[in-house]
């Protein structure tokens, strides 16, 4: 009879084992903070370009009506009611244009821009003629604080604005803001 030579075949140790896990357990640890870190991280950089973005569009929408305007008028009634510039509030009169762009002669539209808690509204009431379209629209709904300065006191001499617009928006336990500020000038004073 010959001997074969015995092969010894052999398992996984207990501290294979044991290392196998650790490290199954430390990369699951490892990828599973990568997927936190780039959630919050994507949410917040999705809510500050929603806080950007909002202030963006009150300075854009103010200084397309601001830029064109007559005048900053004290008071001026809509059909919603009465709006008075202040510090908090912006009338203008602004020369209704029709669809090519071009001033109509002795017609007028009438815009206001303010804030109600967070949001900040333009509404517009258009000449019949004008190629502009009425309504009320919500430019922000991140809004901080919207305020408004004058060069004068007295109305009838204003013809540069200048607009201060603050947004905020929460991301989880972090705050995000942005602040925007410009001067704006009436073209036709």
């Amino acid at each position: 009879m010959t001997l074969r030579p015995h092969r010894h075949l052999r398992g996984f140790t207990l501290l294979e084992t044991i290392i196998v896990i650790v490290f199954s357990v430390s990369m699951f640890i490892t990828v599973g903070l990568f997927i936190y870190n780039f959630s919050r991280i994507s949410l917040y950089q999705k809510t500050a370009a929603q806080s950007s973005g909002s202030a963006s569009a009150v300075m854009r929408e103010t200084e397309s009506l601001v830029l064109p305007a007559n005048a900053v008028l004290q008071t001026h009634s809509f059909a919603s009611g009465t709006y008075t510039s202040s510090s908090t509030v912006l009338v203008l009169e602004i020369p209704s244009v029709d669809s090519s762009g071009n001033t109509i002669a002795s017609t007028h539209d009438y815009a206001v821009f303010y804030s109600v808690g967070t949001s900040a509204y333009r509404l517009l009431e258009t000449h019949v003629s004008s190629a502009r379209v009425s309504g009320t629209a919500l430019l922000s709904s991140t809004m901080k604080a919207l305020t408004f300065s004058f060069n004068d006191a007295d109305f009838t001499k204003v013809n540069v604005v200048t607009v201060d617009v603050q947004t905020q928006a929460q991301v989880k336990q972090d705050t995000v803001f942005d602040h925007r500020n410009e001067q704006m000038r009436l073209r036709n004073k």
